[in-house]
């Protein structure tokens, strides 16, 4: 039996399409554990009308207690031999746990990975891991996945997504590790059990299909960007909590660089917030040739690039003559202020700062504007900078 975790805080308007897609499994061997954790917006009366319905589905309320304190009372209460989760506004393709489930068996591994879906309602992008599919026993694991199991060579580069929802476990491969993540930890919590479970795991499998729906929304992280010191702690205990681990398994292979550039990636867009000193710059971190006051296009509208925007506009500290994104039209419905980049020919600026964590795309988005808009500063993300000692002091990870 597959035992399937799907925690449940506010997501009443997307949780009947979750529960649907995963009653409509192919595969039928399933409980269903819905743990609602204190949500105050209808889904504990949805919860309540699916147990009447399937007697597959086991629910449990809760205090509200965060997304990693639901995981563990679910994981408490499976009786499956393997272990899967879904988010509750999230849902999954007919055949993912038959063609998964069908994998691990027949490969005889400790757990079974899927590439995702990124779905905004309006559109789907396939997106898989940076590690090429197949079958990897320690051996292969040890040579192939744990040299950049967390974060390639460039600032930043996806091995294998930290997510436990794109993954099917063995109970006895995931559970410890589960069981280990503070409940404090807010942002990273997939991360700190899936990579110290894969640097024990003795094998696995990852399949080049996608068979997961990821529901892309309107960045939450952009609503507050004033210091938040229970925020900080939150990630310091994240930090440090896994490198730990790290730090007693490195026999095994010496991941705590990687989790260091990790941290780093979930830190920079936020160094409004924790970056310790950052009022005292006279350039925009982290492009140091990017003076306060300049005139700049602000390049992509993503998680960073949105934190970004607003940063700007209430502080002023540089002036944003366009905003843009190929992907604007989408943005312009969920509200924000996006444009088409060809509106860049239109505008005076002083130079274009690309917004992007990722460094496949900034250098994408670089050679396009080098191409279209010739003799522009175009300016992406310093890795030299950001992996910096001075840095790594800045967000106190030394």
């Amino acid at each position: 039996m597959i035992s399937i975790i799907v925690p449940i805080y506010n997501v009443a308007p997307y949780l009947r399409q979750c529960i649907e897609s995963i009653l409509g499994q192919t595969y039928q061997e399933l409980e269903v554990l819905l743990i609602d954790d204190g949500s105050t917006d209808g889904c504990y009366e949805i919860c309540e009308e699916y147990k009447r319905r399937d007697l597959r589905i086991t629910v449990i309320h809760k205090e509200n207690g965060g997304i990693v304190s639901a995981r563990k009372a679910g994981l408490r209460a499976a009786r499956g031999e393997y272990i899967a989760y879904v988010d509750g506004d999230d849902w999954i393709e007919p055949d993912m746990y038959a063609h998964m489930l069908e994998t691990l068996q027949q490969e005889n591994v400790d757990l079974v990975m899927c590439g995702r879906y990124e779905d905004t309602g309006r559109t789907s992008k396939p997106v898989f891991h940076g590690i090429q599919a197949g079958c990897y026993r320690k051996p292969g694991m040890v040579q192939e996945i744990y040299p950049r199991m967390i974060a390639g060579r460039r600032f930043f580069e996806w091995g294998i997504f930290p997510n436990v929802w794109d993954k099917l476990f063995r109970r006895d491969c995931v559970y410890p590790y589960q069981m280990q993540v503070d409940d404090a930890v807010v942002m990273g919590e997939d991360a700190a059990c899936t990579y110290p479970c894969l640097l024990h795991a003795k094998s696995l499998y990852i399949l080049d299909e996608c068979l997961y729906h990821y529901r892309q929304r309107a960045a939450s992280m952009v609503k507050d960007t004033r210091y938040d010191a229970q925020g900080y702690k939150r990630y310091e205990i994240l930090y440090r909590s896994v490198l730990r681990s790290f730090s007693r398994s490195r026999h095994m292979y010496d991941l705590r660089k990687q989790w260091e550039q990790y941290m780093l990636f979930l830190l920079v867009p936020r160094a409004d917030c924790f970056y310790r000193g950052a009022e005292k710059l006279d350039y925009l971190f982290p492009f140091p040739k990017v003076r306060k006051g300049s005139r700049i296009i602000l390049y992509c509208a993503g998680t960073y690039g949105q934190r970004l925007w607003k940063y700007l506009r209430d502080t002023g500290f540089c002036t944003v003559a366009a905003w843009v994104d190929r992907d604007f039209t989408e943005l312009n419905r969920q509200g924000f202020p996006v444009e088409a980049p060809k509106v860049i020919a239109k505008r005076e600026y002083d130079a274009i700062v690309i917004a992007n964590m990722f460094a496949g795309a900034r250098e994408e988005i670089y050679r396009e504007c080098m191409s279209r808009y010739p003799g522009s500063r175009v300016y992406g993300v310093d890795e030299n900078l950001v992996t910096s000692k001075e840095t790594m002091q800045a967000f106190g990870l030394l």
